[in-house]
């Protein structure tokens, strides 16, 4: 019995200082006796807390600026300064460039199209069928509207003046009933005046650079449209015909001008220009009351 107890009592003696050490404020073993499990963990409040690292101290340093890269960019900004200068002084040169070619073509284009030594082979009607300035000549001459009118105005006055020259010595001559002949003598004086008075208004509008240029290309055809200003001895020959095939009346005209040679005085150049029509021209109008009615039935109001 006394063994029985003494068993038991070891036993629970045993039993009783397990639970005493597994217990949570049991004093922690001794160094010789080593817990029998390494995987036993520190409880979590012994654990050290670690932050994660902030967000400034994440971004890399930048490296610290050499001597060297502010004055680059000084450079630079030198380099900018001088190319945005070159492109404005590039965009001035460019306008008065513009300007020029402009000032060219509105005053130099046109005005003489042709090289020099081929201008006085350039010819130019310096009227129009009503006597006044012709296209050609206005764009050649570069003729602004008050120097038209001016030059109109000079011309109509004087191929009025020559006409009344040429009436004050017209004669007559009527060798057949259908026929008449006119003569103009000439009047090389009194014409000669007028020229004179035309050329001085020509002038005087024109300046004498484009006088000159219109006396090289316009003189001659001036000449003809202004009946030679009277050096001409002129006849006008009108003479009703019947046509042989159709059996129509028509007009015969027949226009001669006897004028001095330029190159020799003793001599004459006779010029005349032939032709059936069944209207009267109108050049010839001017000389309706020296006509008889065997030509003025020609006329276009009949």
């Amino acid at each position: 019995m006394a063994a029985l107890m003494g068993v038991a009592f070891l036993v629970c003696a045993s039993v009783f200082a397990s639970w005493w050490m597994s217990a949570p404020g049991a004093p922690a073993a001794s160094k010789g006796h080593a817990p029998a499990s390494s995987s036993v963990k520190p409880p979590a409040s012994a654990v050290p807390a670690i932050s994660p690292p902030s967000r400034a101290s994440a971004k890399p340093v930048p490296p610290k600026a050499s001597p060297a890269a502010p004055l680059a960019a000084l450079e630079r900004s030198q380099l900018e300064r001088k190319a945005f200068q070159l492109e404005m002084e590039n965009a001035r040169l460019r306008g008065r460039l513009d300007d020029m070619l402009n000032w060219i073509l509105d005053n130099v284009r046109g005005t003489f199209p042709l090289p020099e030594n081929q201008m006085a082979n350039l010819r130019l009607a310096p009227v129009d069928t009503n006597l006044e300035v012709s296209a050609d000549l206005a764009q050649l001459l570069r003729l602004n509207d008050e120097e038209v009118d001016r030059l109109d105005t000079a011309f109509l006055g004087t191929r009025a003046v020559l006409q009344e020259l040429e009436t004050e010595n017209i004669s007559v001559d009527q060798p057949a009933e259908n026929q008449v002949v006119l003569n103009i003598p000439p009047y090389a004086e009194e014409g000669q005046m007028v020229r004179e008075e035309l050329y001085g208004e020509l002038k005087k509008t024109l300046g004498a650079a484009r006088f000159d240029r219109f006396l090289q290309v316009a003189e001659e055809g001036l000449d003809e449209r202004f009946e030679y200003f009277g050096e001409a001895d002129r006849t006008l020959e009108f003479e009703e015909v019947t046509d042989a095939v159709s059996g129509d009346v028509q007009l015969f005209v027949r226009d001669e001008r006897a004028l001095p040679s330029k190159e020799d005085p003793l001599r004459q150049d006779i010029t005349a220009s032939e032709r059936i029509v069944t209207e009267l021209p109108d050049e010839y109008y001017a000389y309706w009351n020296w006509l008889p009615a065997c030509v003025t039935r020609f006329a276009r109001s009949n």
